[in-house]
């Protein structure tokens, strides 16, 4: 089947010499793995190396089996320009991203977060601010509710009036 859909790029693999295994999270598809054939020669110009950077946002047309194999990309269009920071990111994303079902909301959180990073100058907290947001989608963000009171109390995850002793 012929999907075209913006895909994120969580990681890639060295495969043989010239070929990659690249895992990205797709808007449609979840997470699907693609192989690129001959990565790291020049003879197709729309599947460069330089495209699978982690985190990159790419535009892809690509065929889907979905028969448990690797998939493999007909075309690719890259859709941001980023910083070293997603480099830290992408390591992140790859070991807290496991679910291969289609998730819209945190795909298009991920998005637009690396699209702010990208038209941004004053970045020193993206980092902290991304890991704490992606908490939402991962199902343990912290309870803010009663932010007023003093004491935190780390059994319960809670905050409380009283310090627990």
């Amino acid at each position: 089947m012929l999907v075209k859909t913006k895909a994120i790029v969580i990681s890639t693999l060295k495969f043989q010499e010239k070929s990659l295994i690249v895992k990205c999270f797709t808007q449609s598809h979840g997470l699907k793995s693609y192989f690129v054939r001959n990565a790291f020669s020049g003879k197709k110009n729309n599947q460069k190396i330089a495209y699978f950077q982690p985190l990159s946002i790419l535009e892809i047309e690509a065929v889907h089996k979905n028969k448990g194999t690797l998939e493999h990309f007909k075309e690719i269009k890259t859709a941001i320009v980023k910083s070293t920071m997603v480099l830290f990111l992408s390591e992140i994303l790859h070991h807290a991203i496991h679910e291969e079902e289609q998730n819209e909301d945190l795909f298009k959180y991920l998005e637009t977060a690396l699209q702010w990073l990208d038209t941004h100058n004053e970045t020193s907290n993206f980092h902290l601010i991304l890991m704490l947001e992606i908490t939402k989608f991962l199902g343990f963000y912290p309870d803010t509710s009663d932010q007023d009171l003093p004491f935190f109390e780390m059994n319960e995850g809670v905050l409380s009036l009283f310090q627990a002793i």
